[in-house]
Formats: C-alpha cells, sequence, structure tokens
C-alpha cells in the first residue's frame, strides 16, 4: 500500500509540475534550398545552459521550461544567425518556426573554411545517412581541409578508391571503363579517346560545391555503370556578393630551376594555347586524300616548328584562380544571381627511368634510359546564372569551359634489337609531342513543384562542343646520339610528323516528374513517391590522322645528325636536295564514330517507419555506327559501316532499414552494362614511334554487370561514420586491355574476355579521436580510413579458338588490386572566430595489378603499388586572409611496372622483370587566398 501511495504522489507531482511548465518546438528549414528541412543547427535559450541541435527533419524540442519570457537563439555554419523572443506559459506548448538564411560567410570559395550546408561536411553525412542508395561525397569543406586542388584528388579520399598519374580513378578495381559521370544531372562526354571520362584531375575544386560517388545503381542514372557514377555538383549561386582571389606555386625536387627541355612552337605556349605555330600545312591538310611528295626547298619552308627543342631552366609551377558570385535582383518573390570562376594552374615534371619490352625469356628486345619533360596547363571555368520564383520554380543557366595541354619530350637511348642498321650504337629516340583538349558545355537546368510538393517536374539539357588536338608530333630516331649520330635509313622508320584531331558534339537532355502518393502530415513530407524519366544522349566523333615523313634521296654516305640539334641536319639536307616530306595515301586517315541512347525509367520509393525501399527499372536503346577504312584498302574504297545496338533493361532495387537513430543496414542490387572507351573501339593503330603501338577493336561489345551490395553503417555524431560493405560483381564479356610482343615492342589491343568476377569488403571511418577514446586533450585529433580487401577472376574456355592466344585464362582482372588503404589524420591547430588552424597527413596506396593481359606465352604486365604520403596545413588568419602549404609525395616513390618470364631465362646474368620505372619527385606547394 504504502509503495502505491509513493507511486500516486510521484505520479500526481510529475503531472502538477508539467502542468506548471511549458514547452516549446519547431522546425527549421533552409531557404537557399527551397526550405528543405535543416538538420544538425544549433537552438539555445539566450542565458541559460539549454541547447539543442535540430534532427534529420529539422526539428527540435525544448519541455519542463519555467514560464517567462525567453530568446531562442538558432545558428548554423555560413548561415545568418537569429534570435527570436518567446513566451512560455503553463501547460502549453509554444511553436517556433524558423527560415535560415545563408550569410556572406557561407559564399567564400573552396579554400576559404566555411562553406555552404551542401558543402559541409557535416550536410553530406547527413545526406549519406537518409539516402536509400549507397553513395560517398565529398565536399568543398573536405577539400579544403585535405589541401585538395582537384576532383581526382578529393576522390582518392573515398573507400575503394585509388589513381596512378594519368590513368584516371580506378573503383574497386575497375578502371576508368567502368565508370560514368554526370555534372548537375547531364552526362559530359571526354574529349580524349584514351580517357572514358574527363580526367578529374583537369576539374578544379574552385567550380565545385561537391562531389557524389554513387556505388550502387538505380533506375535515374545512366546504365553504364559497374564502378561508380561520379555526379559533380557545381558552386551554388550566392545571395551575398563576394568575390575571391588565390594564387599559388610548387616546386618539385625532380624539375625546378634546373634544365628542362620544351617545344615553344605555339603562340601563348604558356597559357597552354598553340594558335598556328604547328598548323598542318595546305598540301597535307584534313581535305587532301592523296599523298603527296614536297620537293626539298618546298620543304625547307613548310613548317614552322623546329626538330630542335628549346632548353631552358625549369620556373616554378604557377597556379592563379578568381570567383565572383552575387544575388543581383531580389524582389521577394523572384531572385536572380550568378557566379564566376577561372582556375589556370601549370605544372613542370622532369622523370628519368626505365623502359624496356621483354619476351616469354626473359630477353630485353628494348632496353631503353629515358628521360621525359613535361610542360602541362590546367583550365576550369564556371559561369552561372540562376532563376527562382517562390522557391517552387528555378533556372539554372551553366557555361562550363575545360581546357588541358601537354607539352611533352621523350628522350629514351639504349637497346632495339628490332632495327638492324645500328652499327654497333645505341637507338636513340626523342617524341615531341603537344596535347591539347578543350571542352565547352552549355547546361540548362530547371524545376518546377507544386502543390506543397505532390508534383515535381524536373528537366534539363546540355551541348557540348570537345576537341582533341596532337598538331605536329615529331619522331626523330638515330643510331647514336649527340653530335656523330647516324640517320637510320631502314626498317622504313624515317623521322616523322604526326597530327592527330578528334572532334566530338555532345547532346543530351533528361525529363523527370515525380508525384507524391502518400503523405505523413507530422513529418510534412511523402512518404510514398512514383518517379518517371526520360533521358537522351548523343555523341559523334569525327576522327582524322595524318603521318607525314621524312624522305631522302642521298647517293652516298648520310652527313652525321647532332640529336642536340637535329634541325641543322634537316635545314643543310633541305637546301643540298636530298631531304623532302612525303606522305601517302591512307585509307585510315578519317573515321567516323555516332552513337545515341534513349533511355526511359520507372522508380517507386516507399518508406515505413525504420524501412525505407526503392525499386526501379530503366530500359536504353544505345546505338552505335563505326565508318571506317580497313588498313589494306583503296583510298577510294567505300567506307566500312559497323553497326551495334543493343536493348538493355536493367531492373534494381535499394533498402534501408534504420536500426535506431545512429545505424543503418543497407542492401542494393542491379543489372547493368559497360561500353567501351573510344581508343579501344577505334580502328586506327596509333605509334608510339619507338615500335609500340596501340589499336582499337570495332567489334567489342558492351559487358554486363551484376551487382550486390550489403552495407551497415554507424554514425556515432553528426560528423562521425563507421561503415563495413560487402560487396560482389559478375562482369559478363569484360573488356580487357591486352599486349603482344612483336619484332620491334608491343602491340596493345582489346577484346571481351568470357566473363569475371569481384567479390570483397569496404570499410569506410571517420572518427574524432577524443569521442572514441574519452580523452579530451584528443579532441582536436580526426582520423578518416577508406580501405578494400577483395578478389577477383577473370576466366575464358582455354580450348576456345578465339582466346588461344591468351596466355593465362583463369587470372585475376585486369586493372584490380586485392586491396587499398586511403587514410587521414587531423590535427586542429586553432579554432578561435575567423582564426582557424590545422594540420594533415594523408596516406594512399594498394596493392599489385594487372597493367595489360599477356599473351602468346607472355606473362601479365603487373603495376606496382605506389605509397603515397602527402601533408598540407592549412590556416585562415582571419576573414579574408588564407594560406596552404601542401607537401606530396613525401616518399618519391617510383612507378614500377613488370612482367615475369614464362620460359627459361636465358641470360640469368642480364635478367630484370622491369619493363617501366620512373620518378617522380617531392612536391612543395602553397596558396595564398584573398576575399574582397
Amino acid at each position: 500500500m504504502k509503495k502505491l501511495l509513493v507511486l500516486f504522489t510521484i505520479f500526481t507531482s510529475a503531472v502538477a509540475f508539467a502542468q506548471s511548465t511549458g514547452s516549446v518546438k519547431g522546425k527549421l528549414t533552409d531557404q537557399e534550398y527551397n526550405n528543405e528541412p535543416l538538420a544538425f543547427a544549433n537552438v539555445l535559450i539566450k542565458g541559460t545552459t539549454k541547447g539543442t541541435t535540430s534532427d534529420f527533419d529539422g526539428l527540435y524540442y525544448f519541455d519542463n521550461i519555467e514560464p517567462g519570457n525567453y530568446t531562442l537563439v538558432f545558428s548554423f555554419v555560413g548561415y545568418e544567425t537569429q534570435e527570436v523572443a518567446v513566451t512560455v506559459t503553463p501547460g502549453k506548448t509554444e511553436e517556433v518556426n524558423i527560415v535560415m538564411t545563408a550569410s556572406a560567410a557561407s559564399l567564400d570559395e573552396v579554400v576559404v573554411t566555411t562553406s555552404t550546408k551542401r558543402e559541409s561536411e557535416t550536410a553530406l553525412l547527413l545526406e549519406q545517412k537518409k539516402a536509400v542508395e549507397i553513395k560517398q561525397s565529398i565536399g568543398a569543406e573536405e577539400l579544403t581541409r585535405k589541401a585538395v586542388s582537384n576532383v581526382e584528388q578529393g576522390l582518392t579520399k573515398v573507400s575503394g578508391i585509388t589513381t596512378v598519374q594519368d590513368r584516371g580513378i580506378f573503383v574497386r578495381g575497375l578502371d576508368d571503363r567502368y565508370n560514368f559521370l554526370l555534372v548537375n544531372g547531364l552526362p559530359l562526354a571526354s574529349a580524349d579517346p584514351d580517357n572514358k571520362i574527363i580526367p578529374l584531375s583537369y576539374i578544379a575544386t574552385s567550380i565545385v560545391g561537391s562531389v557524389d560517388v554513387l556505388k550502387t545503381f538505380n533506375s535515374s542514372i545512366y546504365q553504364d555503370f559497374a564502378g561508380a557514377t561520379f555526379q559533380i555538383n557545381t558552386k551554388q549561386i550566392p545571395s551575398q556578393p563576394v568575390t575571391v582571389v588565390n594564387f599559388g606555386a610548387g616546386v618539385n625536387t625532380n624539375t625546378t630551376l634546373k634544365d628542362f627541355n620544351i617545344d615553344n612552337s605555339g603562340d601563348l605556349e604558356f597559357l597552354g594555347y598553340t594558335g598556328g605555330g604547328r598548323s598542318l600545312p595546305g598540301p597535307y591538310n584534313k581535305d587532301a586524300t592523296l599523298g603527296y611528295t614536297a620537293t626539298p626547298s618546298e620543304s625547307a619552308t613548310m613548317f614552322d616548328t623546329s626538330w630542335t627543342p628549346e632548353t631552358t631552366k625549369a620556373p616554378l609551377s604557377t597556379r592563379f584562380g578568381i570567383s565572383h558570385g552575387q544575388s543581383i535582383y531580389n524582389n521577394g518573390t523572384d531572385k536572380v544571381g550568378f557566379y564566376f570562376s577561372l582556375d589556370y594552374r601549370n605544372s613542370f615534371l622532369t622523370q628519368q627511368g626505365v623502359e624496356r619490352a621483354l619476351n616469354s625469356e626473359g630477353t630485353a628486345q628494348q632496353d631503353f634510359q629515358t628521360t621525359n619533360y613535361n610542360f602541362s596547363t590546367q583550365k576550369s571555368s564556371l559561369f552561372g546564372l540562376n532563376y527562382k520564383r517562390n522557391n517552387n520554380f528555378s533556372l539554372l543557366f551553366n557555361t562550363i569551359y575545360l581546357q588541358n595541354s601537354s607539352n611533352f619530350i621523350r628522350e629514351a637511348a639504349g637497346e632495339n634489337n628490332g632495327f638492324t642498321q645500328l652499327n654497333d650504337k645505341v637507338f636513340y629516340i626523342r617524341d615531341t609531342k603537344y596535347t591539347e583538349n578543350d571542352l565547352v558545355s552549355f547546361q540548362l537546368l530547371g524545376e518546377k513543384s507544386w502543390r506543397d510538393d505532390k508534383h515535381i517536374l524536373s528537366f534539363g539539357g546540355s551541348y557540348a562542343l570537345g576537341n582533341n588536338n596532337v598538331p605536329d608530333r615529331r619522331v626523330l630516331r638515330t643510331a647514336g646520339e649527340g653530335e656523330e649520330a647516324e640517320y637510320i635509313t631502314t626498317n622504313g622508320i624515317d623521322p616523322f610528323k604526326f597530327y592527330q584531331e578528334l572532334e566530338n558534339y555532345n547532346v543530351n537532355a533528361k525529363l523527370d516528374y515525380q508525384i507524391g502518393l502518400q503523405k505523413n502530415e507530422e513529418l510534412d513530407k511523402y512518404t510514398a513517391i512514383l518517379k518517371a524519366g526520360y533521358n537522351y544522349d548523343e555523341i559523334s566523333y569525327d576522327f582524322f590522322n595524318r603521318t607525314i615523313s621524312v624522305d631522302q634521296n642521298y647517293s652516298g654516305v648520310l652527313p652525321f645528325i647532332n640529336t642536340n640539334d637535329p634541325q641543322a641536319f634537316f635545314d643543310q639536307g633541305f637546301e643540298d636536295g636530298y631531304l623532302f616530306y612525303r606522305n601517302t595515301a591512307d585509307p585510315q586517315a578519317k573515321s567516323f564514330i555516332d552513337q545515341s541512347i534513349h533511355a526511359g525509367y520507372l522508380d517507386f520509393t516507399k518508406e515505413w517507419d525504420r524501412l525505407l525501399v526503392q525499386v526501379g527499372v530503366r530500359g536504353e536503346y544505345a546505338y552505335r555506327k563505326i565508318t571506317y577504312r580497313e588498313q589494306l584498302t583503296s583510298i577510294n574504297s567505300p567506307y566500312s559501316e559497323l553497326e551495334y545496338e543493343p536493348f538493355d533493361i536493367s531492373p534494381s532495387f535499394n533498402v534501408k532499414y534504420t536500426l535506431n537513430d545512429v545505424s543503418n543496414i543497407r542492401i542494393a542490387g542491379s543489372k547493368t552494362v559497360t561500353r567501351p572507351r573510344l581508343r579501344e573501339i577505334l580502328p586506327t593503330t596509333f605509334q608510339d614511334g619507338d615500335g609500340n603501338q596501340v589499336i582499337g577493336n570495332p567489334e567489342i561489345e558492351n559487358s554486363k554487370n551484376y551487382n550486390l551490395d550489403l552495407k551497415y553503417e554507424i554514425f556515432p555524431s553528426n560528423s562521425e561514420v563507421l561503415a563495413f560493405t560487402a560487396f560482389g560483381k559478375f562482369i559478363d564479356s569484360p573488356i580487357e586491355r591486352l599486349s603482344r610482343a612483336t619484332s620491334v615492342g608491343y602491340r596493345t589491343y582489346f577484346d571481351n574476355f568470357d566473363q569475371a568476377y569481384i567479390y570483397g569488403v569496404e570499410i569506410e571511418a571517420k572518427l574524432n579521436i577524443g569521442n572514441v577514446t574519452n580523452t579530451e586533450v584528443l579532441e582536436g585529433f580526426t582520423f578518416g580510413l577508406n580501405g578494400i580487401l577483395m578478389d577477383s577472376e577473370a576466366s575464358a574456355d582455354p580450348d576456345s579458338d578465339e582466346f588461344a592466344s591468351v596466355t593465362n585464362t583463369n587470372r585475376k582482372l585486369q586493372g584490380a588490386s586485392d586491396w587499398g588503404i586511403n587514410t587521414d589524420l587531423s590535427y586542429k591547430l586553432v579554432d578561435k572566430g575567423e582564426t582557424n588552424s590545422s594540420l594533415n597527413l594523408i596516406f594512399n596506396t594498394y596493392g599489385r595489378r594487372i597493367y595489360a593481359v599477356g599473351v602468346e606465352g607472355a606473362d601479365e604486365i603487373y603495376e606496382k603499388p605506389i605509397n603515397q604520403l602527402d601533408f598540407s596545413w592549412n590556416t585562415q588568419f582571419n576573414e579574408k586572409i588564407g594560406l596552404r602549404f601542401t607537401v606530396r609525395n613525401i616518399l618519391n616513390e617510383k612507378t614500377l611496372f613488370t612482367q615475369d618470364a614464362t620460359q627459361e631465362v636465358q641470360f640469368p646474368e642480364k635478367y630484370s622483370n622491369i619493363i617501366e620505372s620512373f620518378n617522380q619527385g617531392v612536391n612543395f606547394s602553397f596558396n595564398l587566398t584573398y576575399k574582397l
């Protein structure tokens, strides 16, 4: 009885207390994002110790507040702080809803610490938690913290992703061929035939708000999916004027202030524009179909370029950028704003190493000591114009410009057993190659919603022009080097000039309609959504190449050629009448490739209390036509046409189950395809000049991929995550790079293999060490880890005639590593108001992988891992000035490719399995930013 009395007393006291106090609740929304819920915002009762944060739906709640007058303080990084008065009355709940708006601080360029909601690590981690598909994102805030200057560097911080030099992104062991790129939801085609997507190292972070890495497929993205789809979201239009200027410089220990060879033939070489200095002469232009032999006197004045490079001292690498954004009209209903950014970077790099070609007995057919000089530039520019009306209609017009150049000289000397007239002298080659890629894209995107977002219509389209230009490549080959080298006259390897031009245009469009079928009034959101859409993508390629040789009719022994000044030899030969330029009619001079995709999709999403399910289906009709001539046909022969028009259905599902407030479990599955990159189907032989060749296979078919993922994730706080993913992929007819040794080098080609599978586990961690160890002194340390452990196998019927030349029909998948690690450790030195400073140590590595598949008894060519350690020190001194100092490749590791002998080694004392190795140097750089 006494216990009942005590319980009754406690109960009545609690009721009485509740009736004598009051409560406050409300919802925070984000004006910058159509009044979507704003999570993780701070809400404080001014003058008290009471505080809370908004939840995932933007809701907050205070209970048991004594009656009286209070002031609520609402704040979020990058948003205006607001104070609102509220009166608390006994037994009642007051409701205070707030619309948060971006502050001027949120408009800073990527190098400034504060950022808008969608660019902050906290906000992107929230999106990752709420999303139904498995994805990871990296935003401007994290890119700044890790001293990243381009998108490719940033993505190496994501689990399962590695990259090596200029060969693009590898996701779960799958190289660039298996990836797809979207910019604001629209495809952007690469101008470079060797890359499936635009090399992300070309895209400066100054035009990027965030990058999403979608590792599971859903029906609204393109079917070309196996590794990942990268979604780049460009910078947003600010509501307050701001201008940011940045300048940087860098030093490479291999290169800076040392002798550097460069081909200075362009009008604006430093900016990366070749101008007219390397133009193709009239008799050899794109419209000329017949061969042409120039006279010696004509040859002397036909080209403006020189066979002799300039030697200078390599200066510092430099970077310059400027951005400006502002709202230009706002009457409360209509808003107009714009954002502009321009970023220019250049770098000088000298690399020394070895290049070798081995036969199956381990004997070197080629054995070169090589020095490479490369002056490269990258330019990224964005102009965005945005219109919004009443937060239910918006238009965005973007102009994106990307341009890069490579002024590359390769000088190699050594044995080359494929060439006979060497007179006991070394084989020498100088390859002078200028490459320029440029792309401009015009995007229009829009969204209209009505009836409180029950209906949402999204639409968009883009038109892009791309150009890959290799003008006046010069390849010189001699017996010996220096002042007494001999001009080689056998094997048909006269010095030659090479021109390549690849033009493309890309038109695409999207239309997406979404209807809310069921609404949760309490949460003010739709829990059942049906989406239908259509995508169109068309790409047209116009390829042209021309080879022009230096021929001779000298009756005696040719004079020596000085490889340090070969232009003097050619000038003398033209003057004396025994050297001249000529080309033969080439039936392969032109090729045309047309591709188009028509796609429709249907997607249904349903959310219960803890369960979120998305199921969808996508159908794509992908047409491809290759128009070309065979190598041995006549220039008057009609073009051959090869058509390929598959129609594929891609079902998919993504399921998320919320175990509790801090953890989810996910499962996803899909069927997708992989389409080849352009070089892999281009029916033209590309010569390296030393006997190595690359040729495409126009009969390659699309691979079919079957994908399954299972993920468990924990979010200990709003800035921390710990996740584990198990995944598996089965690939039917994978596309692979194969390499065959010839008498004069390697011949690389491509084909469909029978099948392959990949399975493995990933770990993703972003943790505050102080929180994990419950140690206050360590709260300034943040640890990040992205790791992958996996296995793969590619197999084919060993008795099949189709794969009779492949040495190993059961092996690892080409390009797949067994493991990879990306990790970083950050320490915040200072965090006081507008002043903050942090130290970051970043490490990346991966397991050995197959670079090219061996054929005809030769083993696979393997790529050794590079252990890369980077350091950065980022400091924001005040609202206006920031400084970043970085050191990259601290361990100064070399690239290394190997190929083992498969037969008894013929000369053990000379044997080495190294076929290529180059040093890279350590890079030191600083970047200064100033906000006007």
